[in-house]
């Protein structure tokens, strides 16, 4: 037990001695570290070594699983010691990556691990069956559930490699949508940040086969200056904050009724039986009348809180019919939310996690634009599906030109060129000087989601 816990806690601590060795990636979905180089960096630095499992010297530490990957469907972990690999034993360095380098998708992979679990050392097995080509290029693709235009459910399906952001440095990549009401719908998305240098204007994609320009999305430098000092009343996030307002009004409603009843059963409990008589005085009975009056005034305030809650939640109600009837709204905010739409922001926000909740709380229900966000707030806010009017708002403001939009029949021979090119640069028709190059991983990033668009009976329309 003790040579456990020493384990654990020395290995947690070297935890950034990992981060700075180098790993091994592997198509199968998990990255590695040798536990021979990770013995020798601790040596060098100094740093006190964890007491590994007997014969692990050449073992292999997982260091990340990709989630839904072949290897954390098969139920790989973090921290695992890869020790055996299709009934080898790891006995010199490097032999684990010469033998993982070698599997493909059609090869079945056997792994002896082993893994802390219940304060002991376990040895388990872990099988990766053999996959498909075409179901390996899915596993490379990432869905994330987000809002369309109309504020209808759509998936975004891109490289897991790829960001999941348009704001990236020297964004260039392909993605496609799913929707249960249109057909796939293959995307181009590049972007590039060029502070105080241009407004508007077009993104120039260069290849061995010739020029062509894209428009960058503008209208926002023109005729949405963000203010950090104004509630947001774009078209999109009011009715979004609106409809999430309620539901966290609807669970607050559940949880201070629960509150009070729990309080109530908690008083007729206590004082079923209680005579209330001003006449006496004894200290017994004054206590016990003070603690009860105590109690009816916490059940006071409780219900205070409750009239509070659903006089706010009337007023959210009364809003919600006004955004119904957009002859009833000036201005910019005369979208009319269906059902169908309604539905679809609630099942958005319960389908975060609680940390991307906790964003989506301080930024739109909270009424606090994007404008108060750091970068990576801005991030985390972008991950959610919600507020991209105000994201693309605030990330206009800070320079950034981009360009996102369905791909029509006459760019496929472009892409095509793009993946096939050693040589494709991108940059602003206005500022020429500032180009980046499409690297090679982003074109093979590119051909992997055509392929799976195309195989998957997509069509561009």
């Amino acid at each position: 037990m003790r040579v456990l816990c020493v384990f654990v806690v020395l290995f947690l601590l070297s935890s950034q001695v990992q981060a700075q060795l180098p790993v091994k990636q592997y198509e199968m979905g998990f990255e590695t570290l040798e536990v021979f180089e990770y013995i020798k960096s601790l040596r060098e630095t100094n740093q006190p070594i964890p007491i590994f499992p007997t014969r692990t010297s050449n073992a292999l530490i997982v260091r990340t699983v990709a989630d839904k990957s072949r290897a954390s469907m098969a139920g790989l972990q973090e921290n695992d010691l890869i020790h055996i690999v299709n009934g080898s034993h790891l006995r010199a360095p490097r032999a684990g990556d010469k033998k993982l380098s070698r599997i493909t998708s059609q090869d079945e992979l056997k792994l002896g691990v082993i893994r802390r679990e219940e304060n002991r050392w376990n040895r388990i097995s872990v099988v990766l069956p053999a996959i498909s080509d075409e179901t390996a290029l899915r596993l490379k693709l990432r869905k994330t559930p987000g809002l369309d235009s109309e504020l209808l459910p759509v998936v975004k399906v891109r490289h897991r490699e790829s960001p999941a952001t348009i704001f990236a440095p020297d964004n260039f990549q392909l993605y496609f949508t799913e929707t249960n009401s249109r057909p796939a719908q293959l995307h181009l998305r590049m972007a590039q940040l060029l502070p105080g240098k241009t407004v508007g204007g077009t993104f120039i994609i260069a290849t061995e086969h010739g020029q062509t320009a894209f428009e960058t999305e503008d209208g926002f430098d023109r005729d949405h200056k963000p203010s950090i000092y104004r509630r947001s009343k774009s078209p999109e996030w009011e009715p979004i904050q609106v409809e999430l307002q309620l539901l966290l009004s609807e669970e607050g409603q559940r949880k201070i009724k629960e509150e009070f009843r729990v309080a109530e059963e908690a008083y007729e409990r206590e004082f079923k039986d209680f005579k209330f008589d001003e006449k006496r005085t004894d200290k017994a009975y004054q206590e016990r009348n003070k603690e009860r009056l105590k109690q009816i005034a916490a059940m006071e305030r409780i219900n205070a809180e409750l009239m509070r809650v659903e006089q706010n939640h009337q007023r959210l109600l009364r809003r919600q019919e006004q955004l119904a009837n957009p002859a009833s709204i000036s201005g910019r905010n005369s979208r009319q939310l269906t059902e169908q739409s309604r539905k679809a922001i609630r099942a958005l926000y319960t389908g975060l996690t609680p940390e991307q909740q906790e964003i989506v709380r301080k930024s739109v229900v909270s009424h606090r634009t994007p404008a108060f966000l750091n970068e990576a707030g801005l991030l985390q806010l972008e991950e959610t599906g919600f507020a991209e009017w105000e994201i693309k708002l605030k990330r206009a403001s800070q320079g950034w030109k981009w360009y996102d939009a369905p791909v029509n029949p006459q760019q496929l021979k472009l892409l095509r060129d793009i993946i096939s090119s050693d040589n494709v640069t991108v940059h602003h028709a206005r500022v020429p000087g500032q180009k980046f190059t499409v690297s090679a991983a982003q074109r093979e990033q590119m051909k992997i989601v055509l392929d799976v668009f195309f195989e998957q009976g997509g069509k561009v329309q």
